[in-house]
């Protein structure tokens, strides 16, 4: 714990961390720790070299969201700071619980105002951090979690930090009387059905009985954590590059077979991570490592979960968002004057010389998109023999639930090109000729 009183002066060395950014936000709810926070920036105002803009969350959860709202206005009217309000329905949907999903939401509205390298504030504190620690545990976090609440991070397109978490909750308290600030008290703050405010009330002061200093001893734990995680990243990232492969979403099984299941884990965990994926539980990162990384050689298998699907072909294994059902009769007649939003992203076509398919064979820039039914065929430039789609996708190492999905282009009904493979010979450019690039960019 910082034992110093609240300074403007550690406020700013949290921020300045961090490039000056254009705008600065400071989530302001109107609680004793957001006003303190806003108080001590607004105090201060001409150190800043940002414009100071005060943004409020109203979740819709409490009859008196509407007058907060208000309140937090006419507060920022008074000391001359922007304020923004954002409504959020944050009411419990099923599968959540109340106080997640109300985060989810916050966070992901907060997300949506942010500009590049504008950064947020937000009031928590070193009892906060404590009470994340436990709920954390409860949950059966592994580092990531138990390492709580950094001062910075990555937020959006831009940062988030909290430069109070040095400081308790009873230090804000003390600060906000000394200097006669006003704040809103939420009543759902004392229901202790609700996890944190159970772990709040009723599990740190019993621990503070035996352990006073429990609050400070519970953030350095979180700090060891956070020193772990990042020793798990840095050998993350080595691994990554032992078994990555040509694309960043698909691993070389055996090269994973080198690891320990540890090392092999904590990889699964960054690489889901890196490609955009949440994390899997426990029990699915088991189910991978035993289901798809140790299964038999001539299997697919595949693990689904929480909108990602993880497929195994050929000694590699393939992270995904789910697959969509192309039903076979699914065609588009496509001008290639313009992008073709399809099922799986958007066809681009280029004006190229000496590539793609030649434009003399296009009538009116239309060619016909399909996909594979069975059967098709095809001449690729170069090669003098027709062949057929599947033992070309065979021989590419194209993955079998790929193969239909990749836009085939027709014209006057003769398979010109296999997007992102073949082009026909007989439709191929020439040096000399005006053609076509045709390319794929996937959602």
């Amino acid at each position: 714990m910082n034992k110093l009183p609240i300074s403007f002066a550690h406020l700013l060395e949290v921020i300045s961390r961090l490039p000056a950014p254009e705008r600065l936000w400071v989530a302001y709810s109107g609680g004793v720790d957001s006003s303190v926070l806003l108080h001590l920036l607004s105090q201060n105002r001409e150190k800043l070299a940002s414009n100071l803009i005060a943004v409020h969350i109203n979740h819709q959860l409490n009859q008196e969201a509407d007058s907060w709202v208000k309140y937090c206005k006419n507060i920022c009217v008074k000391e001359k700071i922007k304020f923004e309000s954002i409504t959020i329905n944050a009411k419990k949907t099923k599968g959540h619980s109340q106080e997640a999903y109300a985060r989810e939401l916050r966070y992901a509205s907060l997300k949506s105002i942010m500009g590049t390298g504008d950064l947020l504030l937000t009031g928590h504190h070193l009892d906060d951090q404590a009470e994340t620690l436990i709920q954390q545990l409860m949950r059966g976090a592994g580092p990531e979690g138990l390492a709580g609440m950094p001062h910075v991070r990555k937020f959006g397109p831009g940062w988030l930090a909290r430069p109070l978490l040095e400081y308790s909750r009873s230090q804000i308290k003390d600060y906000a009387e000394h200097h006669g600030l006003k704040w809103i008290e939420d009543e759902s703050n004392q229901d202790i059905e609700i996890d944190r405010n159970f772990i709040r009330y009723s599990i740190i002061p019993y621990l503070q009985k035996r352990w006073p200093s429990v609050i400070d001893i519970l953030s350095r734990s979180a700090r060891h954590q956070a020193d772990v995680v990042s020793l798990l990243k840095e050998i993350a990232e080595q691994d990554f590059e032992k078994a990555r492969c040509e694309h960043q979403n698909i691993l070389d099984i055996a090269e994973l077979k080198k690891m320990s299941e540890t090392r092999m884990r904590n990889l699964i965990r960054y690489w889901l991570k890196k490609n955009g994926h949440k994390p899997s539980s426990t029990a699915v990162t088991e189910i991978i490592i035993r289901e798809l990384i140790y299964a038999g050689g001539d299997r697919m298998p595949v693990v689904k979960w929480h909108k990602t699907e993880i497929r195994r072909y050929r000694n590699k294994i393939h992270v995904m968002k789910p697959l969509v059902e192309v039903p076979v009769d699914t065609h588009y007649i496509w001008n290639l004057e313009q992008p073709l939003n399809i099922n799986s992203g958007s066809l681009i076509a280029r004006r190229a010389v000496g590539k793609g398919i030649k434009s003399e064979s296009i009538n009116d820039n239309l060619v016909q998109v399909r996909f594979r039914r069975g059967g098709e065929t095809i001449q690729p430039a170069g090669r003098k023999e027709t062949h057929k789609l599947k033992k070309l996708f065979q021989e590419s190492g194209v993955p079998p639930w790929q193969r239909d999905r990749i836009p085939l282009l027709f014209i006057n009904n003769k398979l010109a090109a296999v997007t992102g493979y073949w082009i026909d010979d007989h439709f191929n450019a020439s040096e000399t000729e005006q053609g076509w690039e045709i390319s794929l960019t996937e959602y």
